[in-house]
């Protein structure tokens, strides 16, 4: 497998956030947060540029936020012209799972196509389980 880099870019800083809670549970060293529109200066397309140019050898993973986001619509039209990967609606758990298991392009959209990453509505969740302590 190919070395990796793993960028995540957000609104706000969210994307630090992700960092921050992959350092402490997954260990993530690797990973470069982008903090969009946190400043009135921010140009998305020079960070966009900046990525790419430090891409090197290494297949790059590029995570967003949400799909139809400023964010992510960028990176989009970057997908034009660079060859990375481009997922949205990031959660941690899609995260975590990433780095510590360090998925193939084909079993991550197998992933991705099983719904293994949507979010849950527990109230309804723990109303079919018997003891909930049990089963957690």
């Amino acid at each position: 497998m190919s070395k990796r880099k793993i960028v995540i870019a957000t609104h706000g800083t969210l994307a630090e956030g992700f960092k921050s809670a992959l350092q402490i549970i997954a260990g993530a060293e690797n990973v470069e947060a982008f903090n969009c529109y946190t400043s009135p200066d921010f140009n998305l397309q020079e960070t966009i540029q900046k990525i790419m140019d430090s891409k090197g050898s290494e297949e790059l993973f590029v995570f967003t936020d949400l799909f139809g986001g400023s964010v992510n619509n960028g990176f989009i039209a970057a997908l034009k012209t660079y060859d990375f990967h481009l997922i949205t609606n990031t959660s941690l758990g899609l995260l975590i799972d990433f780095i510590l298991m360090e998925p193939d392009v084909e079993t991550l959209k197998q992933k991705f196509n099983e719904k293994e990453f949507n979010a849950v509505y527990c109230n309804d969740f723990i109303s079919n389980m018997t003891d909930i302590e049990d089963d957690l």
